[in-house]
């Protein structure tokens, strides 16, 4: 009689690489909804903070709401569209949101080109280095 067991050994390393890329994975995506969403309670609170609570009216105000637009934050090897307010000055300019021009005067993408170049990433190792 031949008996065969399954092997409770640990997994071979394919197994760990892909269980590792889909834990490092998960956590990215985790960190960039985290972010997204900050960044987006920040917009609101500036906007607020220019124009006032929505449908007030008020002489303290400095501009308006404009509607909402997309923009493009550098993140790890891309860009990531993230949905803002526009406002508009009552000159009819149109008004910065501190938070997002401290979001995209921050060079995410160039620092992370840059930290690869440091860290001798070269043109073949460079899938590796990139999460998918």
């Amino acid at each position: 009689m031949e008996r065969r067991t399954t092997s409770t050994a640990i997994p071979t390393s394919a197994l760990k690489i892909e269980a590792l890329s889909n834990i490092s994975a998960s956590f990215e995506v985790f960190c960039l909804a985290s972010g997204v969403e900050a960044l987006a309670e920040m917009m609101d609170h500036d906007a607020q903070a220019i124009c006032g609570p929505r449908h007030a009216r008020g002489h303290e105000r400095r501009a308006h709401r404009w509607g909402k637009t997309k923009g493009k934050i550098g993140f790890h090897g891309g860009k990531v569209e993230i949905e803002r307010p526009r406002l508009r000055s009552f000159e009819g300019r149109e008004q910065a949101l501190p938070s997002w021009e401290a979001a995209i005067s921050e060079d995410w993408l160039g620092k992370w080109a840059m930290n690869q170049m440091l860290i001798n990433v070269s043109t073949r190792k460079f899938a590796r280095s990139v999460p998918a």
